[in-house]
C-alpha cells in the first residue's frame, strides 16, 4: 500500500515538476560567489501531495493522508487540471473510510466529468460517464456542506438532459454558489432560460429581480411584431436602461453579434438556382416552393397589414456546370445590389460565391461547404439516387436531411462580418437522427440492411459512427450489416444475420438421423431488437415481408424496422401499407399524413398532377428557404428561436448551419401513425 501510494504521488509530482522547472542559468566566466540552488516551487496541489506522502510515512494516518490528497484534487480542479484530479480520485476512492471524504471525492469527480465534457466540445448526448451514471453519484452526496455545489451540478445535468425548466429553476437559486461550474453562471442560465417553458420564464421573472431583466430581454428577442431594425433599437434601449445588469455587463454572444449587424430594410432578393442543364428539374422544384412561399406571405400581408411590402425576387440561373455559372449576373458587384441571397445549390457554386465580399448581404446557401461530393441522378423516379461514378459537381437529392444537436455551452466567439447560413440537406444527418431515435426507444442490438448504393453507404457509415458514440459505455462492436443486390441475396443475408440458416441446418441434421418425419420450426436470434434499412421504397416493400417471415413463430414480440426518407414514398395503397407494417420512418412534415391533408398540399397535387415524393421534398425545401430568409437575422443569432417549416423544425447552430428536427411515424396494419411532439 505504502509503495503504491508513493509511486502514484511521485508520478504526479514529476509530471507537474517538469512543467515548472526553471530555465538553466547561463554560465558566467567571471569568478562569482557560489549561490544555493533554489528549492523547487510547488503549487498548492503539489505541496498537498508532498505533505500527504510525508504524513503517511510519519504516522500512517490514512484519513489525514486522504484529506490532503482530496485537497490536492480540488486544487488541480481549480486550475483546470481535471485529468490530474481524476488520477488522484481513482487511486484513493477505494480507501476512503469517512462519508465526508467519499462524498467529496464523488463531487469532484462529477464536476470534472462535466468540465472535461464542455472543454471537449462533444455532443451532449455523448457525455461520459452518462448523465444517468452521474445522477447515481449525486444520490450518494448528502452532506449539507456540499448542498450548493450539488445543486449547481443538478442544474448542469438537467441542462445536458435538455430539461430546461429544471435547469433554470435550480440555477436561479445558486447564482452566488461557490462552484467550479459557476464561472459563466449568467451566460449558462441565459441559454437555459431561453429554452425553458414560458410559464417557468414568467415565474422566475416574477420571483427574482435579476431574472426579470432576463424576461424583458427575451421578450424583445422573440417579439414577432418587431422588424429587425426595431429589435436592434429596442435591445440598445434595454442596455442603456440596465447598464449594471449581469447580462449587460457580459453581453450574450448572440445579442452582441446581432447588434453588430448592419441590418437593412429588405427590398431585393436574389435566388441562385440551376434552372438549366443536368439538374434543372431539381432547381425548378425548389423555385416552385419559393414562389409558393412568396405568395403565401403576400396573402398574409394583404389580410393583416396591407401597407407592408414584400421584397422583389430575381431568379438567376447558375446552370448545372460545376466549373462555371450560366448567368453573367453572378458576380460580386451584381450580387452586392441585393439585400438577401438564397442559393446557390451546387457545392462548387457555393464555394465560389463564398469567396465574394458581400458584407451587407445576408446569404442562405442551399448546401454545405464541407458536405462530401455527390451527384443528383437525372432519373425522375420517386427517389433519386446517387451516381458514384459522376464528376464531383454536387446538388441536393430530395432525401438529404439535417438534424444535429446543439451543445449546451456553444458560443460563437466572434461576430461574423455577414450572416452566412448553410441550409443543407444531408443523408448523414438523417441517419444520425435515426440512431438517436432508436436509442431513445431502448434498441440495443440492431441489424443494418443496405442496398449498397453510394447514398446508402454514406448513411450506414454515419449511423455506425453515431451508434457507437451513443453506446460508448457499452464498448459494443458495429451492428451487423447485411448488403444485398437482389431478392435472393436479401433473403439469404437476413436469414444468416438472424441465425435462421444455422437453425435450418440443425433441423436437416436431425431429419437425416431419424427415419421418422420430423416436425420442426426454425428459430432466430433472440437478441436482435430492430432492423435499420437504407434502401429504396420498392426494395423496402419486398424486404419487410422477408424480415417478418424470418422471425420464429415462438417469438411473441414484433421487431420494428427503422427507415429513412430514402425508403419512404407517400403514395401508399392498402396493400403497400400492409407490406410495410411495423416500419418506423423519419421524413419531412410535408410528407406526413397531417400535412398531406392541408389545403396547400391539395393545391399542389392538383397543379402538378400528384407529383412524386422527390418533387414534394424539394418543393418544401424551397418553401422553407424563402420563409427562412425573412427571419434569417433572428434565427441566425438567437439559437433558441425556431421556424416550424414544411421540411422540419429549423434552428441554427453555432456554426451557422441549419438543423432540422424531423418527425417520425409508424406504419400500422391500416394507417400511418405520427408520433406526437414532446411538450
Amino acid at each position: 500500500m505504502s509503495l503504491r501510494f508513493y509511486i502514484i504521488c511521485m508520478s504526479i509530482l514529476v509530471v507537474s515538476g517538469c512543467a515548472n522547472q526553471q530555465k538553466p542559468i547561463a554560465v558566467n566566466t567571471k569568478p562569482v560567489e557560489v549561490e544555493q540552488t533554489p528549492e523547487l516551487i510547488l503549487n498548492n496541489a503539489e505541496a498537498a501531495i508532498q505533505r500527504a506522502e510525508l504524513e503517511w510515512q510519519a504516522n500512517g494516518n490514512i484519513q489525514q493522508r486522504n484529506a490532503l490528497l482530496l485537497q490536492a484534487a480540488q486544487d488541480y480542479q481549480s486550475v483546470n487540471e481535471c485529468a490530474r484530479s481524476n488520477i488522484i480520485i481513482a487511486n484513493i476512492e477505494p480507501f476512503l473510510e469517512l462519508p465526508f471524504q467519499a462524498q467529496y471525492a464523488t463531487l469532484i469527480k462529477a464536476e470534472c466529468a462535466i468540465l472535461l465534457h464542455y472543454s471537449s466540445g462533444a455532443d451532449d448526448k455523448l457525455i461520459q460517464p452518462s448523465i444517468d451514471t452521474m445522477i447515481t453519484w449525486l444520490g450518494k452526496i448528502s452532506d449539507s456542506r456540499f448542498t450548493n455545489r450539488k445543486e449547481v451540478l443538478i442544474a448542469h445535468l438537467a441542462a445536458l438532459h435538455e430539461r430546461w425548466d429544471l435547469a433554470s429553476t435550480v440555477m436561479a437559486g445558486q447564482l452566488e454558489a461557490d462552484s467550479p461550474l459557476n464561472t459563466q453562471v449568467h451566460q449558462n442560465l441565459w441559454r437555459w432560460y431561453l429554452k425553458a417553458s414560458k410559464s417557468t420564464q414568467q415565474s422566475l421573472g416574477d420571483s427574482n429581480t435579476v431574472l426579470s431583466g432576463y424576461r424583458a430581454l427575451s421578450q424583445i428577442i422573440e417579439d414577432v411584431n418587431l422588424s429587425d431594425a426595431d429589435r436592434q433599437q429596442s435591445l440598445r434601449f434595454w442596455l442603456s436602461q440596465n447598464a449594471e445588469h449581469p447580462l449587460a455587463l457580459e453581453l450574450p454572444q448572440g445579442v452582441a453579434n446581432y447588434l453588430n449587424q448592419n441590418i437593412q430594410a429588405l427590398e431585393k432578393i436574389a435566388v441562385l438556382l440551376p434552372l438549366s442543364g443536368r439538374v434543372e428539374a431539381q432547381g425548378r422544384a425548389i423555385k416552385e416552393g419559393i414562389m409558393a412561399s412568396f405568395f403565401s406571405q403576400l396573402q398574409e400581408i394583404q389580410r393583416s397589414n396591407p401597407s407592408a411590402l414584400l421584397p422583389s425576387i430575381d431568379f438567376i440561373d447558375t446552370g448545372s456546370d460545376a466549373n462555371t455559372f450560366a448567368s453573367d449576373d453572378i458576380t460580386q458587384d451584381k450580387l452586392s445590389e441585393y439585400d438577401i441571397i438564397v442559393g446557390p445549390l451546387l457545392r462548387e457554386h457555393v464555394a465560389a460565391v463564398n469567396t465574394f465580399e458581400l458584407p451587407e448581404s445576408m446569404i442562405v446557401y442551399l448546401n454545405r461547404l464541407e458536405t462530401p461530393s455527390f451527384q443528383v441522378s437525372e432519373s425522375q423516379s420517386d427517389t433519386p439516387t446517387l451516381d458514384s461514378t459522376a464528376p464531383t459537381s454536387t446538388a441536393l437529392t430530395s432525401t438529404e436531411l439535417t438534424s444535429t444537436e446543439l451543445t449546451s455551452t456553444a458560443l460563437t466567439s466572434t461576430a461574423p462580418t455577414k450572416a452566412e447560413v448553410f441550409f443543407a440537406l444531408a443523408p448523414e444527418d438523417e441517419a444520425k437522427q435515426l440512431a438517436n431515435l432508436m436509442m431513445e426507444r431502448g434498441v440495443s442490438t440492431p441489424i443494418l440492411i443496405s442496398n449498397q448504393s453510394a447514398l446508402s453507404q454514406r448513411m450506414v457509415d454515419s449511423f455506425n459512427e453515431q451508434w457507437l458514440a451513443l453506446n460508448a459505455e457499452r464498448n459494443i462492436e458495429r451492428p451487423k450489416l447485411v448488403n444485398f443486390t437482389d431478392n435472393k441475396s436479401l433473403r439469404v443475408g437476413i436469414t444468416a444475420a438472424l441465425d435462421v440458416l444455422q437453425s435450418q441446418r440443425r433441423i436437416r441434421q436431425i431429419s437425416n438421423l431419424s427415419s421418422d418425419v420430423v416436425h420442426s420450426v426454425t428459430r432466430n436470434r433472440r437478441d436482435v431488437d430492430a432492423f435499420v434499412v437504407f434502401a429504396r421504397p420498392q426494395e423496402l416493400e419486398l424486404l419487410n415481408p422477408i424480415i417478418e417471415s424470418s422471425i420464429s413463430l415462438f417469438s411473441e414480440r414484433t421487431i420494428p424496422v427503422f427507415a429513412s426518407s430514402y425508403s419512404y414514398q407517400h403514395k401508399l395503397n392498402k396493400n403497400t401499407i400492409r407490406d410495410l407494417r411495423n416500419v418506423v420512418f423519419v421524413d419531412m412534415p410535408f410528407l406526413m399524413p397531417t400535412q398531406r391533408e392541408s389545403q396547400l398540399a391539395t393545391d399542389i397535387d392538383k397543379l402538378w398532377n400528384e407529383p412524386p415524393s422527390s418533387f414534394l421534398r424539394l418543393f418544401a425545401f424551397g418553401f422553407d428557404a424563402f420563409q427562412f430568409s425573412s427571419q434569417i437575422q433572428q434565427l441566425a443569432f438567437f439559437s433558441h428561436t425556431a421556424l416550424d417549416g414544411m421540411s422540419g423544425t429549423l434552428t441554427v447552430n453555432a456554426d451557422f448551419q441549419v438543423e432540422r428536427q424531423l418527425p417520425n411515424a409508424t406504419i400500422s396494419e391500416s394507417s400511418i401513425i405520427e408520433a406526437t411532439k414532446a411538450n
